[in-house]
C-alpha cells in the first residue's frame, strides 16, 4: 500500500495540473508529435531514394537498416512530447473517468504493483525483467482493489553468447481485497497461460493438488489447484464456474485467478497496454476515447460484479 501522506500530495499535485489541461492543449501536443513523425518519415525516405539514384539500386541493402533507422528515430525524436502528450491524457481522460465510478481512488500512470507483491503469492513466475505501470487503488461496491499493467520477460542466451528476450506475461493484473481469510490457497489458470508456477513454487507441506471440478465446460477451459480440495468446491461453485466461463469469453487474454493470502489476485494476459493513446494522425475524439477508457475500466468491475465479491461469501470466515 502507498503511504497516505504521499498519496494526498500526489493527488492534489495530479488536481492542479489536470485544471489546466485542456482538450485544445491535449490537441496541440498530438499536432506536433504528428509533425516530428512525418518530417522523419519525409527526410529519411528522401535519402534513402537518393542514395539508390546515387548508387543505381546497388545499395537495395541499407532500404533494411534505412526502415530501422526510421523507426529509431521515431521512438526518439518525439519522445519527450509523447511524453507530455501522455500525461495529460492521463489526467483529462483516464483520471476523470476514474473518479466518476470509484471512490477512495489514487492514480499513479508512473507507478505500479511491485514484484513483490505478485512474486510473493508464488503463483506467477515473475521473470527476469519485469515492469508495472498505471497503478490503480480504489474502492468499488466496498471492494478494495489495486491494478496496473504489468510486463514480464525472460532473458535467454545461446552457446553464441546471443541474447533474447520474450514476453511470458503482458497486460492487467488485479488485486481484490476481501474481509476474511480463506483456509487454503487455490488458483484457477486459463489453458495456455503458460507462466503459472504454482505446482513448483510451494514448500511440500503446503503442495497444490490439481482438482477436477464437476464442470465438464469449466475444465476444459480452466485447471484448478488447490491445498485442500474441500476448500475448492467451496469457493469454486457452480454459479462461480459459471462465472468464471462468462468471463473467459469476455477477455481476449488468458486468464488467471489466485485466491491467496485474504485476496484475489487476477492476471489478464492479453498483450496490451491500457488506458493508452497511440493514434497521433488523426485528431482526438473525446467520445470515442471516453468509450474507450470506460471499456477499460470495465475490465476492473467485471470481476466484481460477475464474481459477486460483495457477497457474503467472500466476507465471512470459510
Amino acid at each position: 500500500m502507498n503511504d497516505n501522506l504521499q498519496n494526498t500530495v500526489e493527488n492534489k499535485s495530479q488536481q492542479n495540473i489536470a485544471s489546466e489541461i485542456s482538450l485544445s492543449y491535449l490537441e496541440s501536443l498530438r499536432i506536433t508529435i504528428k509533425k516530428q513523425i512525418t518530417t522523419i518519415i519525409i527526410v529519411m525516405s528522401i535519402l534513402l531514394v537518393a542514395l539508390l539514384v546515387i548508387t543505381k539500386g546497388e545499395a537495395i541493402g541499407f532500404i533494411v537498416f534505412g526502415i530501422i533507422l526510421i523507426v529509431i528515430l521515431i521512438a526518439l525524436i518525439p519522445r519527450k512530447n509523447r511524453i507530455k502528450f501522455n500525461e495529460a491524457y492521463k489526467q483529462y481522460f483516464v483520471k476523470r473517468s476514474l473518479e466518476t465510478i470509484f471512490t477512495d481512488l489514487y492514480y499513479s500512470p508512473n507507478q505500479g504493483i511491485p514484484r513483490s507483491v505478485i512474486g510473493n503469492t508464488g503463483m506467477m513466475n515473475t521473470g527476469d525483467i519485469f515492469s508495472s505501470n498505471d497503478y490503480i487503488q480504489g474502492k468499488y461496491k466496498g471492494i478494495l482493489f489495486r491494478q496496473s499493467d504489468v510486463h514480464i520477460q525472460e532473458e535467454s542466451t545461446d552457446s553464441e553468447g546471443h541474447t533474447t528476450y520474450y514476453t511470458i506475461f503482458k497486460g492487467r493484473w488485479m488485486i481484490f481485497d476481501f474481509n476474511k481469510p480463506f483456509k487454503a490457497n487455490i488458483q484457477v489458470v486459463q489453458k495456455g497461460f503458460g507462466a503459472n508456477r504454482v505446482q513448483f513454487s510451494f514448500k511440500k507441506e503446503e503442495k497444490f493438488k490439481k482438482v477436477k471440478m464437476e464442470s465438464e465446460d469449466f475444465n476444459k477451459r480452466f485447471k484448478v489447484y488447490a491445498q485442500n480440495e474441500l476448500e475448492a468446491f467451496y469457493i469454486l461453485t457452480p454459479h462461480i464456474m459459471e462465472k468464471m466461463i462468462k468471463l473467459d469469453e469476455d477477455n481476449n487474454g488468458r486468464l488467471l485467478l489466485c485466491f491467496v493470502n485474504n485476496e484475489l489476485h487476477v492476471g489478464v494476459n492479453d498483450g496490451k497496454d491500457s488506458f493508452e493513446y497511440n493514434n497521433f494522425f488523426k485528431p482526438i475524439d473525446e467520445q470515442k476515447e471516453l468509450e474507450k477508457t470506460s471499456k477499460d475500466i470495465k475490465q476492473i468491475t467485471m470481476f466484481i460484479d460477475e464474481l459477486n465479491l460483495d457477497n457474503d461469501l467472500f466476507r465471512r470466515e470459510v
